[in-house]
């Protein structure tokens, strides 16, 4: 802005010479300007390739990593030797279940006892008795020990049939 200046001056002094030496200035100053941004840009877009060569030796370098780490994990898996021990566990996991089933029968027959189901009849009745409805008559009193016995019967009759189809000749 100043050399403009400069310029106005010079050419309204009718110094014709001088106004042409500081437009010459001016436009190489322009053109300089612009060379700057130029390579102000240029350097830039080296500046991001650089970042981005950066970024793909260590991505590079980590994958590398990762291959040998796979590498190492894969010579030291037997894969017999892992079926065998998955193999192991589901037994000792079936043993356990088994042991676990055998623990809840047994805590359930403690626990079945006719005098729980008594004494469960007689608090039922007490609250029926108490809201007004009287369920006596409407209920059966259970058969103990009925149901069982019906369904061992019947897994008898069942098995003694398929004993008899198989006995019976072809």
């Amino acid at each position: 802005k100043q050399l403009i200046a400069d310029i106005k001056k010079a050419a309204k002094d009718g110094n014709e010479k001088v106004a042409k030496m500081l437009a010459k200035q001016l436009v190489q100053l322009r053109n300089h300007s612009q060379r700057m941004q130029m390579t102000k840009g240029q350097m830039k877009g080296i500046s991001n390739q650089m970042q981005l060569a950066a970024s793909q030796s260590t991505m590079v370098g980590a994958m590398e990593g990762a291959g040998k780490a796979m590498g190492a994990v894969n010579a030291q898996m037997d894969p017999a030797k892992m079926s065998k021990m998955l193999q192991e566990f589901e037994k000792q996991n079936e043993v356990m279940d088994a042991k676990q089933e055998m623990l809840d029968d047994g805590l359930d027959g403690l626990f079945d006892d006719d005098e729980i189901t008594t004494e469960a009849d007689s608090v039922t009745a007490q609250v029926l008795e108490e809201i007004g409805l009287d369920m006596a008559g409407k209920m059966a009193a259970p058969a103990v020990g009925a149901p069982r016995q019906q369904v061992a019967e019947a897994e008898e009759e069942d098995l003694t049939a398929r004993l008899a189809a198989l006995r019976a000749p072809g």
